[in-house]
């Protein structure tokens, strides 16, 4: 569960110019790890990329954070399937 200041939330929401709403959300349902260090939020690796992503789908199909994350997930099996598939294709030389 998310503890960090609004104040720390805010600035990191103008830094990545993301909506604070939306970070709050993030924060609230565990989505992101953020650490907060002498009033700064910390995110750990591809945290950011992640919160870019799931906006955007959040805002472009109208949907909340676990839908988003239910897409994301979904998107990856695909591409691992389909990757998987190229590669027994290219063992059988098909």
């Amino acid at each position: 569960m998310y503890s960090a200041s609004d104040i720390a939330v805010q600035k990191l929401c103008r830094e990545l110019q993301i909506d604070s709403d939306f970070l709050v959300q993030c924060l609230h349902a565990s989505v992101i790890e953020v650490h907060e260090t002498e009033g700064h939020l910390v995110l750990g690796n591809g945290t950011v990329l992640l919160l870019r992503r799931l906006e955007r789908i959040c805002v472009t199909l109208n949907v909340d954070i676990s839908g988003a994350l239910l897409l994301l997930k979904l998107t990856q099996r695909v591409a691992d399937l389909e990757e998987e598939n190229r590669l027994l294709r290219e063992a059988r030389g098909l």
